[in-house]
C-alpha cells in the first residue's frame, strides 16, 4: 500500500472538504494513472488507500484529478435484489398509511353518527328488522307457491294432465325463494356481528376521549 504524504493528505482533506455527502472521494495522483481512495467507515473513521476499498464498491463517489478538482460523480447503486426489496418495502408503508387512514377515517364517522351507545343498538335493530320483512314476504310467496306446487302433483298421481313446464317452472321458483331466504338469514347474522363489532370500537374510542379530557384537565391545573 502506497504511503501518502502529510502534504498529499492535507491538500486532500480541505478539497474533498467541499464534497459533504459523497461516500468516497477519489484523487488521481501525480504519477500516471495513479489514485488515491478516501473514505470514512461506519465508525466515522477516515481512511486512505491507493486500491479501491471494497466498502464503497456501491456507494456514491467524486472523483478528482491532482489538482483535487471534481471530474466525474458515480452515483450510489444498489444491487437488483436490494433495489426489489426497497420497492417492496416503499409499497408496503404506503399500504399500511393508506389502511390507517382508512380507519381513522371510520373512526371519526362512528363517534360522530353515534352519541350513544343504544344508538348503535337502534340502527342494529332497523337494520335487522328490514331483512326479517323481507324474509317474512318470501315465506308468503313460498307458502303458495309450495300449496300449487302440492295441487300440482295431486293431480299428476291421479292421471291428470299438467299444464306444460308449470310443475318445473314452480320447482325452480320455490329453490329460488328457499335461497333467498337462507342469504337474509346469514345477512342477518353479518350484520349483528358488524354491530358487536361497531360496539366495541365506539368504547374503547370513547374511554380514550375521557382519557385524553382527564389529561388535559390534570395538565390545565399544574
Amino acid at each position: 500500500m502506497t504511503t501518502i504524504t502529510r502534504q498529499t493528505a492535507t491538500t486532500l482533506f480541505l478539497a474533498l472538504a467541499l464534497f459533504v455527502g459523497a461516500g468516497v472521494a477519489v484523487a488521481q495522483q501525480s504519477q500516471p494513472g495513479g489514485k488515491t481512495y478516501k473514505w470514512v467507515d461506519e465508525k466515522g473513521v477516515v481512511h486512505y488507500s491507493d486500491k479501491a476499498p471494497l466498502e464503497a464498491v456501491n456507494r456514491e463517489q467524486t472523483v478528482l484529478d491532482k489538482q483535487a478538482r471534481a471530474v466525474k460523480k458515480i452515483e450510489a447503486t444498489l444491487p437488483e435484489n436490494q433495489r426489489k426489496l426497497s420497492d417492496e418495502e416503499i409499497e408496503k408503508q404506503r399500504q399500511e398509511q393508506v389502511q390507517k387512514e382508512i380507519a381513522e377515517r371510520k373512526d371519526r364517522a362512528l363517534l360522530s353518527s353515534y352519541l350513544k351507545e343504544e344508538d348503535l343498538d337502534l340502527a342494529r335493530d332497523r337494520a335487522l328488522s328490514t331483512l326479517d320483512a323481507q324474509i317474512e314476504a318470501t315465506k308468503l310467496v313460498l307458502a303458495q307457491q309450495q300449496t300449487r306446487r302440492k295441487e300440482l302433483l295431486e293431480r299428476q298421481e291421479r292421471g291428470n294432465a299438467l299444464p306444460a313446464g308449470e310443475l318445473e317452472n314452480l320447482e325452480s321458483e320455490i329453490a329460488v325463494r328457499n335461497a333467498s331466504i337462507d342469504r337474509s338469514r346469514r345477512e342477518k347474522e353479518t350484520i349483528y356481528a358488524k354491530y358487536e363489532r361497531d360496539k366495541q370500537r365506539w368504547r374503547e374510542l370513547k374511554e380514550a376521549e375521557r382519557a385524553r379530557i382527564e389529561a388535559e384537565k390534570q395538565a390545565n391545573k399544574k
